[in-house]
């Protein structure tokens, strides 16, 4: 088997690598370009089955549907550079309107699809979209948004309606009269170092920032080391996430299947997709696999109906040890490579830092192709193994930065290296271990306490389905470390009180992370669509009610 991870550490200076891997795509392709050869290939090929409605598309008519849309883009006036936003969930005509973008030279700007109108403001304030694409259910929000930002941009349907008032996308595939191939690629500038995708970062720490993805990073950053043109790929996530993108361009490139669906995440719902279409690959978040893992009986029928998974991989947040422990189990691997993996990545570099293939608990892994990381403290001192530090990288391809926002870009930047903000270390074996943001930890008695070691011990508690560890102001320790928990909702979780709460982590930590700034009980923690806590959210909650 191939190495798809690995880490070489340079103790002169301080720098640990991930193996050298050849581009496979040189600098003057494009997405576009990639995967219109690659479809040319396999004609009659079903490349995309909607589960939602049955519907099947064929390489031939994501290509004739694509070449069609491309026409109306160029109809339309639109210009290399140019935005359209999506506002949508998956559906049929989503990847023609995507790759008919990138072909035309056109930057891609998703917003999550379940976001109320003030948060699409916010999202399409940034990129000032030409066209807006969404579903019929949230059309009367993005008529709002495009009014009240003056947009004039104009909006087209995913779905074609008799009721409704707009067009649909439908209508800019119905071009009869014959197109010559080179109308395929009316954007002749463009190269790899052009933005393809605007990606909408985390918003852990304020408003999302437009992170600008080029085609050369997306074309040569894979998500999936093993997917080939037999394989099956999955998710539940839009491409609002790098998920939902990362699934459609692999899928794409490699010729193989995409599984959609615009129904929500269920435990039952996901076996049977995997059951039914025989899913190879998947990626799902931390939050997904807890239901799927942590809730259910019979987890030996779960792993049997898991049995066509090559790779699940999880992302989007930190992974409990509970939830990896579960899922390796469910995943039993014939060879020392894990059909389970926990990763790390972020949106800024549209791909991933590291890759656990080996199923070592508690760390997200071994550094994947091309990558260099250092580990700093907070005077950009260099540090060594099993030392704390902010997380530092360096990527091979030019990163374009944020959106209209040149100050935000810079202050990412030290000497050229992308500053993540999470903290970490590596560990002697080459490991990274992600330990909490930087804005997350905070120092109690002036030792530094990081929420996500007290969060893990928490989550083994019965009772509690989810936690954030958090500093309440303190006069002379700083801070003391607080917690809210939600309960679960069966009796373990109804039985659960302040005491038990207190006394387990009395038992199971030492005396720094006793929780003495307080317990409180929620209904829910706030998260981001992409299921990561929004640890300030909670703050903010809390005093709201004292």
């Amino acid at each position: 088997m191939p190495v798809y991870c690995g880490t070489n550490y340079d103790s002169t200076n301080k720098i640990w690598s991930g193996p050298k891997q050849k581009d496979f795509y040189n600098y003057e392709m494009t997405l576009g370009e990639a995967i219109v050869e690659q479809l040319h290939l396999i004609p009659d090929k079903v490349v995309q089955i909607m589960d939602s409605t049955g519907e099947q598309v064929k390489a031939k008519d994501l290509l004739m549907n694509s070449k069609n849309i491309v026409r109306n883009f160029v109809a339309m006036g639109l210009m290399r550079g140019d935005v359209i936003g999506l506002y949508a969930s998956n559906t049929t005509h989503l990847s023609a309107v995507i790759l008919a973008a990138w072909l035309t030279g056109l930057r891609t700007h998703a917003a999550y699809e379940g976001c109320d109108k003030d948060e699409l403001k916010i999202i399409f304030d940034l990129s000032k979209p030409k066209i807006i694409f969404c579903d019929l259910e949230n059309s009367y929000k993005a008529q709002a948004a495009n009014q009240e930002l003056n947009l004039k941009a104009k909006i087209y349907l995913m779905h074609s309606s008799i009721d409704a008032q707009l067009p649909s996308v439908t209508g800019l595939m119905e071009i009869k009269e014959h197109l010559p191939d080179m109308a395929l690629f009316p954007c002749f500038p463009l190269n790899g170092d052009d933005a393809a995708v605007i990606l909408c970062s985390s918003g852990t720490t304020g408003p999302p920032k437009g992170v600008l993805c080029s085609h050369q990073t997306l074309l040569n950053c894979h998500g999936f080391q093993t997917f080939t043109a037999n394989s099956v790929g999955f998710t539940f996530s839009s491409t609002y996430w790098w998920s939902g993108l990362c699934v459609l361009k692999e899928t794409l490139l490699k010729g193989g299947l995409r599984i959609i669906t615009n129904q929500p995440f269920s435990p039952e719902y996901f076996l049977h997709l995997i059951e039914r279409y025989k899913i190879t690959h998947v990626i799902a978040n931390p939050s997904q696999l807890a239901e799927l893992c942590l809730k259910q009986n019979n987890l030996a029928n779960i792993g049997q109906r898991m049995s066509s998974i090559d790779t699940m991989m999880c992302c989007g947040s930190k992974v409990l040890p509970i939830i990896s422990t579960k899922m390796l189990q469910l995943l039993k691997s014939d060879n020392e490579y894990q059909r389970f993996l926990v990763t790390y990545g972020f949106s800024e570099i549209s791909a991933l830092l590291a890759s656990n293939y080996l199923g070592q608990l508690d760390t997200e892994g071994l550094l994947t192709p091309n990558l260099q990381v250092r580990i700093v403290d907070r005077s950009e001192n260099l540090l060594g193994p099993n030392e704390h530090g902010e997380i530092q990288c360096r990527f091979p391809y030019k990163w374009l930065g944020y959106l209209n926002n040149p100050t935000a870009t810079q202050k990412c930047l030290t000497d050229n290296w992308f500053r993540t903000g999470d903290i970490g270390y590596f560990d002697g074996d080459g490991c990274l271990h992600i330990c909490s943001r930087l804005g997350d930890v905070f120092k109690s008695n002036n030792i530094q306490i990081y929420p996500e070691k007290v969060e893990n011990i928490l989550m083994q508690l019965r009772g509690v389905q989810e936690c954030c560890v958090f500093g309440q102001p303190d006069v002379i320790k700083i801070n003391l470390v607080a917690c809210a928990v939600v309960k679960t909702k069966d009796s373990e979780g109804e039985n659960l009180n302040e005491a038990k709460v207190y006394q387990f982590v009395e038992e199971e930590l030492p005396p720094v992370y006793h929780l003495k700034g307080g317990i409180y009980f929620l209904e829910r923690l706030p998260r981001t669509g992409s299921g990561k806590l929004l640890r300030r959210k909670v703050i903010e909650m809390l005093q709201k009610k004292l």
